[in-house]
């Protein structure tokens, strides 16, 4: 421990190198204007289709306070200063009281029209713009979060943060609301920041700015959320539509010019990944989150000639993806597979005991499909009669059932009337309605064993005659309980 913390303090980038060798050279004064206005930003990466939450009411002016239609406000929203920095300014409203204007903040404070009316007057102001200038107020939609996200996040929107370098993604974190920084994602409000591992998607270690600290950002390591009702393990998240997410972080470098970018993201349940923001002097908190720095990573490919989008992200993943996965499997107590795994299957009579004794037994190497969409484990018929199952099937069809069933409650019907008589002089375990190339069917269900990774376990198969999956073997979410399925290997 000792030596990973004097070495990842030879890697951490301090304020003073950022501004000096990133900011300044890279991110001209032309791409900053851009940056540094959040209208202007929304304009610009709207020309390239990139989302951003709708804008309900720009104010520009005292005077336009005056014609606000209160009325017209939907029950959650935003509201930010154009100009603002570090979050400051920003109050999120998710609910409002029947009958009255007033709106709830995520807290559980209440703010009326005269508070409201109060905090755009001082954006107005300047109070929260970087050059205390006179601003303007946003009132924009509330992103209405990812299902999977909303789990770990306490009432405001989480958000993904992504360091890019000369066309390259180079590090990325999970900000997640918390009570105490009142539903935003800022983490001197108390937000938690997460790291991910760019190369899979996968979150990492966790941490949190202390409260009172007697130094200034100063973090400690979290390993859950907090203020929930059942607060869940923050490492090993898978985070959706990953590839997808790197490329508009890049996109939005290279439309804005900024050579040195943090990029914000949040994914919205109906629209995907939005971007809040772009920001040309990223801060570095980031680095705690991955428990590794910047430095070294920004070396490494300051000098790189980047053909493309798309070869800037494999340079990312083959330099910088993989290198926390012995960490996520520490910390998270699972494995890693890939979205496709070679696996041992083996015969039917097999002893379990003798596998695990390490006795040599005949065995088949099949590449099988990690597929947490379906429930149950699948086999090709063909592969279950090739290690010892002709006879189940043939004793299968004996009983004459039905190619399909018009519906899963008829198929089940079935499987009640018939599924003990048929067990009791057969191979099979019990009997599985699944569908399959769009049919309802019933099938056989065969204890077979199988090796994923070091672990020898019997697994209840499905038997299937789809002519539409490549794939021999597929495993379902029953058996990947306690693995992290690492998807940036996708076909």
């Amino acid at each position: 421990m000792i030596n990973r913390v004097v070495k990842m303090n030879k890697e951490i980038l301090g304020l003073n190198r950022r501004n000096q060798e990133y900011v300044r050279p890279y991110n001209p004064p032309s791409a900053k204007v851009i940056a540094d206005n959040k209208i202007l930003t929304k304009r610009v990466l709207k020309k390239e289709l990139i989302q951003t939450p709708e804008v309900y009411k720009l104010i520009r002016t005292k005077k336009q306070l005056e014609f606000l239609d209160w009325e017209s406000l939907p029950k959650s929203f935003v509201i930010k200063p154009n100009k603002g920095t570090g979050g400051s300014g920003i109050i999120i409203f998710y609910g409002k009281t029947r009958g009255k204007l007033e709106w709830i903040r995520p807290n559980g404070t209440v703010m009326n029209k005269r508070d409201i009316l109060l905090h755009i007057e001082n954006i107005l102001e300047g109070r929260f713009s970087m050059d205390s200038r006179n601003d303007i107020a946003i009132i924009e939609e509330r992103i209405k979060t990812d299902s999977l996200l909303k789990q770990y996040s306490y009432k405001g929107v989480p958000d993904l943060r992504i360091i890019c370098f000369n066309l390259v993604p180079v590090m990325a974190m999970l900000r997640l609301p918390t009570k105490r920084s009142n539903g935003t994602a800022n983490l001197h409000s108390g937000a938690i920041c997460t790291g991910i591992d760019i190369g899979t998607g996968i979150t990492t270690y966790s941490m949190q700015m202390k409260k009172n600290p007697l130094f200034s950002d100063t973090y400690e390591m979290v390993d859950s959320t907090m203020d929930l009702k059942n607060n869940k393990p923050l490492s090993g998240i898978q985070i959706p539509n990953w590839n997808n997410i790197l490329t508009i972080a890049l996109k939005c470098q290279k439309v804005s010019g900024l050579g040195y970018i943090g990029v914000d993201i949040a994914l919205d349940a109906e629209k995907g990944p939005v971007v809040f923001e772009i920001n040309a002097r990223p801060g570095l908190g980031i680095q705690v989150a991955n428990q590794a720095g910047l430095k070294w990573r920004l070396e490494k490919i300051k000098d790189i000639k980047v053909k493309s989008i798309n070869h800037g992200i494999r340079i990312s993943k083959n330099l910088f993806g993989g290198e926390v996965e012995e960490s996520i499997e520490a910390i998270s107590g699972r494995k890693v597979l890939n979205i496709t795994e070679k696996v041992y299957i083996y015969d039917k009579k097999t002893d379990l005991s003798k596998i695990k004794r390490g006795t040599k037994i005949k065995r088949e190497y099949i590449k099988a499909f990690m597929d947490t969409g379906i429930l149950t484990s699948r086999i090709d018929a063909k592969l279950a009669n090739r290690i010892g199952y002709i006879k189940a099937h043939k004793d299968f069809t004996k009983y004459n059932t039905p190619s399909r069933f018009d519906s899963l409650k008829d198929a089940q019907d079935y499987i009640d009337k018939h599924e003990k008589e048929i067990i009791s002089s057969t191979d099979i375990k019990r009997l599985a309605k699944i569908v399959e190339e769009g049919e309802i069917r019933v099938r056989p269900v065969f204890n077979i064993p199988i090796k994923i990774s070091d672990n020898i376990e019997i697994t209840e198969f499905v038997s299937t005659q789809s002519s539409e999956n490549p794939y021999l073997l597929t495993i379902g979410r029953n058996d990947l309980k306690g693995y992290l399925i690492d998807t940036s290997g996708t076909f």
